[in-house]
């Protein structure tokens, strides 16, 4: 990274902290007003050691400032609002997540794919064709999907699950390999509903499957990205399937057996159940307002899963590249424990034999 960009990122840091030049130069103690804003105007170059420093007292880990700027986001799913805050959050951890994939390209520990062409559906029929060609490519029929996160893995999306507050979703972003390929990463809030986030890893999955880019398009494409999700997690035949298998339940048990077996939430299952013409309009308004407790799952059988969203957790291929590289000494202790950032510790990484290591770049 050349001086100008850095000083960029140490400028951006220390905005987001709420600190003057002045205070930032008299709390590192190192470096006076001036030093600062050379610093970050590019042309003072920083020291290591006034690197390191700078980097605590700015509460960032070193790697933020260094590494390549991601694009725009493609997406950021949120209906509680925007928060500044829970915003930047999420921006940086996905700007690090997407950091360490392009490490872990550039040491073919993980493989890019095709790019998809950005071609966001104009009707509902396309965007259901686009889901159905997706669980084709991840080898799914129409059954409910037993851990969506490997699934995203096979179609080309990496996704960490942290915790990002109460009003956060997801987000997620491209990261190029070559001209006709790439891979996404996705950040999703562990603190939401299991059913939400299955909803809302699936969206950010759609957003990468069209190839849309965050904002570049109106409220309606917005809706078509949605509708890929929803015929992604519950396709039309296996919801048709189930609801014909009980053909003496009510609406509301049939129902409540779909949203339980594809683990989805209860307003988007009564809203695939209008959209795949299993209940009318009057009957979706009227299951909407009767969500359904623990005990009515229980009641038809359906057994409550476990939620496999829960933080810290990493998307299973990128977590076990990350240990091939440690173990085949591409990769320090240090480093493969913060690229897999609490979903093993340290004591659950095993002592490596000593061997030569490799260094890529200086990409400890």
């Amino acid at each position: 990274m050349d001086a100008k960009a850095l000083g960029r990122r140490i400028a951006e840091a220390r905005v987001a902290a709420g600190m003057s030049q002045r205070q930032l130069a008299e709390v590192l103690g190192q470096l006076d007003h001036t030093s600062v804003s050379k610093v970050e105007s590019g042309t003072r170059r920083v020291s290591a050691t006034e690197m390191f420093a700078i980097a605590a007292t700015l509460d960032k880990p070193l790697q933020w400032f260094v590494m390549d700027e991601v694009p725009a986001v493609i997406s950021r799913r949120t209906d509680a609002g925007f928060d500044p805050e829970v915003t930047e959050r999420m921006d940086e951890a996905i700007e690090l997540l997407a950091d360490d994939m392009r490490s872990l390209m550039h040491k073919e520990l993980i493989s890019t794919v095709r790019r998809p062409e950005s071609a966001v559906p104009d009707r509902h029929e396309d965007a259901e064709r686009v889901a159905h060609e997706a669980r084709r490519r991840a080898g799914l029929d129409n059954e409910p999907i037993p851990d969506i996160l490997s699934v995203c893995e096979r179609l080309g999306m990496y996704v960490f699950v942290g915790n990002y507050g109460e009003s956060a979703d997801g987000a997620c972003v491209t990261v190029d390999g070559d001209s006709d390929t790439a891979v996404a990463a996705a950040v999703i809030n562990s603190e939401q509903p299991q059913g939400r986030k299955r909803v809302t890893v699936a969206h950010e999955l759609a957003h990468w499957l069209v190839g849309d880019a965050y904002d570049a398009h109106s409220s309606d494409s917005e809706t078509m990205v949605k509708s890929v999700a929803i015929h992604f997690l519950i396709p039309r035949e296996g919801a048709a399937k189930l609801w014909s298998d009980y053909p003496t339940e009510s609406p509301r048990r049939r129902a409540i057996r779909i949203a339980g077996k594809y683990r989805v939430s209860w307003t988007a299952t009564v809203n695939q159940l209008k959209n795949v013409g299993l209940i009318e309009e009057r009957e979706r308004v009227a299951l909407a307002r009767e969500v359904p407790f623990a005990g009515d799952f229980v009641a038809v059988g359906v057994p409550l899963p476990a939620d496999d969203l829960v933080a810290p957790r990493l998307s299973p291929q990128f977590a076990a590249a990350v240990v091939r590289g440690y173990e085949d000494a591409k990769l320090t202790r240090k480093r493969a424990l913060q690229m897999l950032r609490g979903s093993i510790s340290d004591a659950e990484l095993r002592p490596r034999d000593e061997s030569p290591f490799e260094v890529i770049d200086g990409d400890a």
